[in-house]
């Protein structure tokens, strides 16, 4: 019971990561907040939740929008009375390479993954400094860190959210909360297919997939479950003084 009497809100909850962290965090005691755009994948969470003697609620949020990300952490307020944790979680794959990209996919990327990780730490830090501390979570990637020519737009993304996490642990050390980032790396969720999926034509699914194997030194895929016990581990008392990292959950492909 690890987050027990915790409240966390988890974006992108409805499926993949989020998922399984939304799981894991209530098996340890943490009352979630799921949020997702996703109506059926998110209930579906909270109604796994609850079948096992969890406590959830789902709120329906696109996390591009700030007056909807405000929302959000409002209800969780509203429903709980506190907020613990806050993990921005969800994501999109966004466009193909660069001759590719319009601006309104461009946006569309840096609003659901930088946007929603800045206004909703923005939102939720008074709540955790009013409830004594905690914990802030990004979902990065190893495409934030190292280059491919196939979504810039996405690594961009990606990247900053690396430099959020560091600006916002420097800012809150000093009212107990620490920010962290997760850099997960080969692992199939429902995202996956459209990774490959945004430059139909450049490289088959086949190509893709012994790509990126060849540069995990682990040489395999992840699971979900990886990512959600990284984030377990980042959100409690057990990485107390854990502030400003990004924590690596990709088989070697970073070092190698």
């Amino acid at each position: 019971m690890r987050l027990d009497g915790k409240v966390a809100l988890i974006t992108g909850g409805g499926s993949g990561f989020g998922r399984a962290g939304a799981l894991l965090f209530a098996r340890e005691g943490a009352k979630v907040v799921v949020v997702d755009i996703n109506d059926e994948g998110g209930r579906e969470t909270v109604g796994l939740i609850r079948e096992a003697n969890g406590e959830a609620s789902y709120v329906r949020a696109d996390v591009g929008v700030v007056d909807e990300i405000e929302r959000m952490i409002r209800s969780a307020i509203e429903t709980y009375g506190r907020l613990n944790i806050f993990w921005h979680n969800a994501g999109i794959a966004g466009p193909g390479i660069i001759e590719r990209t319009t601006e309104e996919a461009f946006d569309r990327t840096l609003n659901v993954h930088v946007k929603a990780g800045f206004f909703g730490s923005k939102f939720a830090i008074p709540e955790i400094k009013g409830a004594g501390g905690g914990s802030i979570l990004f979902t990065s990637s190893v495409s934030g860190y190292r280059p491919s020519p196939f979504s810039p737009a996405y690594g961009i993304s990606k990247a900053a959210l690396s430099m959020l996490a560091k600006c916002l642990a420097v800012q809150l050390a000093k009212d107990n909360i620490r920010v962290n980032c997760i850099v997960p790396g080969c692992i199939r969720t429902g995202l996956w297919p459209a990774f490959q999926a945004r430059d139909p034509g450049l490289i088959t699914t086949e190509e893709w997939e012994k790509s990126v194997l060849a540069k995990t030194p682990m040489g395999r895929f992840g699971k979900v479950d990886d990512v959600a016990q990284a984030a377990l581990y980042l959100a409690s008392d057990e990485a107390s003084f854990v502030t400003g990292v990004d924590l690596a959950v990709d088989g070697g492909w970073l070092v190698s």
